[in-house]
């Protein structure tokens, strides 16, 4: 007699791509992280333009020129010669009162810090997307080993029902659904595999890579940690990158205000030049020429009327202010609606976590009772192979519950700006190695 073992044996695989792998690479790969690296360098690069503006403007300037002149017959006595002509100027331009210049290097500080908040939630963004990646491949491929489980035992069903039907124990309508249900699970492991297909391309997008080898998760026990929906809305308030996001929007539009403001402004420079000409082969009436001029000067611009342009750019900067303190109050309003539907997610799951232990011990039993009836005799193939699968669909369905589980959990801690490595690192022991 055929005797077939549950295999709950774990496979060692050294070689599979862990938590902590997907995660490196997508540090290195991530498009998103990788714009937003450049960003921040460009807006860094921004504000030492913007203060640039403060120092000395310094610019020298050289020119030499040959005149030929044409001779026609004068009446006058002046004939003169061709001549060169060399020119060197150096103008220093430094801004004494540039008011608006200040609020524009505000300015560019709190878009630098916006750019620094971006990058800086980019990368929990790679904690948390690395997680849901890897859980999606374990709940995609385990549905296709479960779904193939399901194909052999309707294809079992399926040899035995035309036997029956040769035999005349059963009619032709019900060994017609005996093969439409064996036909369906082949459709339906077709369906896994390109479910697969998607997730790993996903994957690919993520990180660069396409993952072909990855481990499971096992079923554990886990401490269930309680939340305070208070609380954390509290702590998300002041943490969260997104409000400080619009938070640092509505410093950034107070500044802008201030600059425009500041342009009505006179503004006033201190100019220092100096000039050297050489004309050479007595290119005017006195004969070769060198000249050194040297000025300094103060100048002073007063804006009268610009058509109305800078009072128009001062309203479309309060404008500005106004929709950033909108889009402020908006934030905080989806924060709490995100931390809300998380939490409630999160309780669900654990309840259900709880749950699905039991069912998973109770099918396991059942499995364990057919295999001993089916070496005594008692169970046919099929029955065992029922059994197989029950449980092994369990299994299935309490790891999904766990992986939600634990994802719900990830994103609270990530709503509060609290993800770190390590909270990446103890779901990576969670996985069978």
């Amino acid at each position: 007699m055929k005797k077939i073992f549950l295999l709950l044996l774990i496979s060692f695989n050294v070689d599979a791509t862990s938590l902590i792998d997907l995660h490196d690479r997508a540090l290195l790969h991530n498009i998103n992280l990788s714009q937003k690296n450049i960003d921040l360098s460009i807006a860094s690069e921004i504000l030492q333009q913007t203060q640039s503006s403060v120092f000395p403007d310094i610019n020298f300037t050289a020119r030499a020129s040959e005149t030929s002149i044409e001779r026609y017959k004068s009446s006058g006595s002046y004939n003169p010669a061709d001549f060169d002509r060399d020119t060197y100027n150096l103008t220093i331009k430094q801004p004494l009162f540039h008011l608006y210049v200040f609020d524009e290097i505000k300015k560019s500080k709190s878009l630098l810090q916006e750019n620094k908040i971006k990058h800086d939630d980019s990368r929990s963004i790679i904690i948390l997307e690395t997680i849901r990646h890897y859980f999606n491949l374990i709940k995609h491929k385990n549905l296709l080993s479960l779904n193939e489980l399901k194909k052999e035992l309707n294809y079992v069903q399926y040899q035995n029902a035309a036997k029956l039907l040769d035999s005349g124990n059963i009619t032709i309508q019900e060994y017609d659904n005996f093969r439409n249900t064996y036909n369906k699970s082949l459709i339906d492991v077709n369906i896994s595999q390109d479910n697969l297909s998607e997730t790993k391309n996903e994957v690919y997008m993520f990180s660069g890579k396409e993952l072909n080898d990855i481990n499971d998760i096992k079923l554990i026990k886990i401490d269930h940690e309680i939340f305070d929906i208070n609380e954390i809305i509290y702590n998300a308030n002041l943490n969260n990158s997104s409000i400080k996001l619009a938070k640092e929007n509505i410093r950034k539009s107070r500044h802008d205000i201030a600059s425009q403001k500041s342009r009505h402004y006179p503004t006033v420079d201190i100019i220092a030049e100096y000039d050297y000409i050489d004309i050479t082969q007595g290119g005017s009436q006195f004969g070769a020429t060198t000249r050194e001029d040297t000025s300094i000067s103060l100048v002073l611009n007063f804006p009268i009327y610009n058509g109305g342009y800078q009072t128009s750019k001062t309203r479309e900067a309060r404008l500005n202010y106004q929709k950033a303190r909108i889009d402020y109050n908006g934030s905080k309003r989806a924060l709490r609606n995100d931390l809300i539907d998380t939490l409630n997610s999160f309780n669900t799951n654990k309840k259900l976590l709880d749950l699905s232990a039991d069912i998973v011990k109770s099918n396991l039993k059942n499995f364990k009772s057919a295999q001993l009836g089916y070496e005594k005799g008692i169970y046919t193939d099929t029955k065992l192979l029922d059994a197989r699968i029950k449980y092994q669909t369990s299994v299935f369905e309490s790891k999904n519950i766990m992986m939600d589980y634990l994802f719900a959990k990830m994103k609270i801690y990530y709503l509060q700006n609290k993800i770190t490595l390590a909270d990446l690192r103890k779901i990576n022991t969670y996985l069978i190695w």
